[in-house]
């Protein structure tokens, strides 16, 4: 009987050991996030965090709150290591510390996702990027190749069985760019937005549509953003040669500005560690 109690004894002893150290936190906003979200992930200051809640089975997978998880911060360490040897690329040095400065990424619902970033925007002055799990699509499947477009000519184009974390990913990462380099901005008068503005001048591009679905809350700078994804996207898959003059230009902005450009999706390290 003593025996089976120590056996007992040793197994909690075990387990409580393999629970997670909040102690590793050092800021207030890291505490929040352990305390308010079911799993966070940290990339030097950068956090990853998400609810536990059951995502959207629209779009034909069964997959789990953690599946997503970890599916983020692979391709989030994919974005930061290029060249797929487990560390953070030295160039994305400076990008890691603008994602840590300035952004988080949050998935779940989204009054989950609202209230975490409502939260960290206005206390922390942290902007949170969201994937809302209830909606968006999770395609496991998806590599970012397998489709065909013959012109991007709408904000609201997207790949056939997308999947809307590379997106969120990617948004992030331009973001941080748009923070910490004040030639990669979003707003009014940045080159980018030029292009953007000019594509759409010449009848060869439209966010009307898109605003029109979003009772005019669509606003410019966001379609900048995803702007230079759809662009992404379509040189990620090899169709670059289908660009327009501006987009060609928003593209050769982008490899000269040292944006990622590629992911891995089968990239196997683990970047950061997981917290929570």
């Amino acid at each position: 009987m003593k025996k089976n109690i120590l056996i007992l004894f040793m197994l909690i002893s075990q387990s409580c050991n393999d629970l997670p150290n909040y102690e590793v936190c050092q800021s207030e906003m890291c505490n929040y996030l352990i305390e308010n979200s079911s799993y966070v992930h940290e990339i030097n200051g950068f956090y990853i965090v998400s609810s536990d809640e059951i995502p959207t089975k629209e779009y034909g997978f069964n997959h789990t709150s953690i599946d997503v998880f970890n599916k983020v911060i692979k391709l989030f360490g994919s974005f930061l290591d290029q060249d797929n040897d487990g560390n953070i690329d030295q160039q994305y040095l400076q990008l890691s510390t603008g994602l840590s400065g300035n952004l988080a990424f949050v998935i779940g619902h989204r009054d989950f996702v609202d209230e975490i970033t409502h939260k960290t925007e206005r206390k922390y002055g942290v902007y949170g990027m969201g994937f809302f799990s209830d909606s968006w699509p999770y395609v496991p499947t998806y590599d970012g190749t397998d489709f065909l477009v013959n012109e991007l000519n709408s904000s609201m184009w997207r790949p056939e069985h997308f999947d809307a974390s590379w997106e969120e990913t990617f948004h992030t990462i331009t973001e941080a760019y748009n923070r910490i380099d004040k030639d990669f901005k979003f707003s009014e008068g940045g080159y980018l937005r030029k292009l953007m503005d000019d594509d759409i001048s010449d009848g060869t591009y439209d966010i009307s549509e898109q605003n029109n679905l979003e009772n005019g809350n669509y606003d410019n700078v966001t379609a900048v953003n995803e702007y230079i994804h759809q662009i992404w996207q379509i040189n990620f898959s090899g169709q670059s040669d289908i660009l327009n003059v501006h987009q060609k230009k928003a593209l050769d902005f982008m490899v000269q500005k040292g944006v990622p450009m590629t992911v891995n999706p089968e990239y196997k390290f683990i970047i950061g560690e997981r917290i929570k």
